[in-house]
């Protein structure tokens, strides 16, 4: 079969699109639409979840989308949802050569069963707490992340996308031949030409001498109490030290009274969710990223491409992209100690530094995380001559 008539589907347990963020479905998006700009055919099928979209036949950015409708019923609609994914991959049989199943769920299990019943290769993605968390890489599963460990032994790879994931791959007696280091992908012509806002930056941090970036969703496992308590630690007396922070989150009214408690609601400026991010990169001299739990964090990506050094924890994902006094500052996740003692690194830190770190973070980030970059690594797994 000619390399131009491939085509994949990608089976993803979660909405889609998703609104907000969202690491593994927003991966979805941006991969699928990039291939299909390579010849790579490309669809989508999800469950179709009650905060979702209620159409079982869809169009994004191009994608066919297929979602699947099941009973709102415990157990019972799991697993009608399951036998309804077996059975449509195997009525839709002769429109792929390859599944690519994001996130190692049940759907992912699904998958590995009818690809090894119909002979078709499975990629299975792992992302990061989903499995480490409860799932198949936690070092006690239960019941149903055992079963469905046995059948993701099946892939015919494991995409890995840190080298912590991976090693827990090995660890928990998954074949260390089929595994894949292959990163999250960031569109980095899309942060390339971001410059300096200078007006924005004096109009929302005023004369501040420095201004970090944190973007995401504002719930507990980002750290951001964490992020407050340290940041009045080291510019509460100062002054000189501006935080924006991009999203929502259940968190939001607990995180603004926190920082007027700790006296910086003054340094702090919370600016909702955007649909385009670079505005607040283009304000920042270094993006902030305190979670305490990571597979590899989107938002990292998008910090270093846009030229950005990160001040991050020792998280998955981050600690293979952050080198400390390269392309940022690392911390032990949780430690408030630690990360005050990088914020006051940051402080003391000139401003020519950080731009050095932050031309040295973009261009790791080219490097080994750029779309091209991705796309190529995946479509050798698929049994594509890598695209240009």
């Amino acid at each position: 079969m000619s390399e131009y008539k491939m085509a994949v589907v990608m089976v993803l347990d979660s909405v889609f699109p998703t609104q907000g963020g969202g690491g593994a479905e927003t991966q979805v998006r941006t991969l699928g639409s990039h291939m299909r700009q390579r010849s790579l055919e490309v669809s989508v099928i999800v469950p179709m979840v009650a905060h979702g979209p209620q159409v079982e036949h869809d169009l994004v950015d191009g994608l066919r989308v297929r979602r699947i409708a099941y009973p709102r019923l415990p157990i019972v609609g799991a697993l009608s949802m399951l036998c309804k994914l077996g059975w449509l991959l195997y009525c839709q049989r002769r429109e792929y050569t390859v599944i690519h199943a994001h996130i190692a769920s049940n759907m992912a299990a699904v998958s590995c069963v009818m690809g090894r019943l119909l002979g078709k290769p499975v990629i299975v993605k792992l992302t990061g707490m989903t499995e480490m968390l409860g799932g198949v890489l936690d070092p006690c599963p239960g019941p149903v992340a055992r079963i469905r460990k046995t059948a993701l032994r099946w892939a015919t790879y494991y995409q890995a996308t840190s080298s912590r994931i991976g090693c827990l791959l090995v660890d928990r007696g998954f074949e260390a031949q089929k595994v894949r280091l292959i990163p999250n992908a960031v569109d980095t012509a899309r942060f390339q030409g971001i410059s300096k806002d200078r007006a924005l930056r004096e109009r929302l941090c005023g004369s501040c001498r420095v201004v970090a970036v944190y973007v995401g969703r504002l719930v507990s496992e980002k750290g951001l109490e964490l992020l407050l308590d340290g940041w009045a630690r080291v510019f509460g007396q100062t002054r000189d030290g501006a935080l924006v922070i991009v999203g929502n989150g259940a968190l939001r009214r607990a995180l603004e009274q926190r920082a007027a408690c700790l006296g910086i609601g003054d340094l702090v400026h919370f600016v909702g969710p955007t649909d385009s991010v670079e505005t607040y990169l283009a304000i920042a001299d270094f993006g902030v990223l305190t979670s305490l739990n990571e597979g590899l964090s989107n938002t990292l990506l998008e910090y270093m491409a846009a030229g950005l050094p990160v001040l991050g924890s020792r998280v998955s994902g981050t600690e293979d992209f952050v080198v400390p006094g390269r392309t940022g500052w690392l911390f032990e996740a949780g430690d408030v100690e630690g990360l005050v003692a990088r914020l006051t690194e940051v402080a003391h830190a000139p401003l020519q530094e950080l731009a050095e770190m932050g031309r040295n973070a973009r261009h790791l980030v080219n490097a080994r995380a750029s779309i091209g970059s991705v796309v190529g690594q995946l479509a050798s797994l698929y049994g594509v001559v890598p695209f240009l």
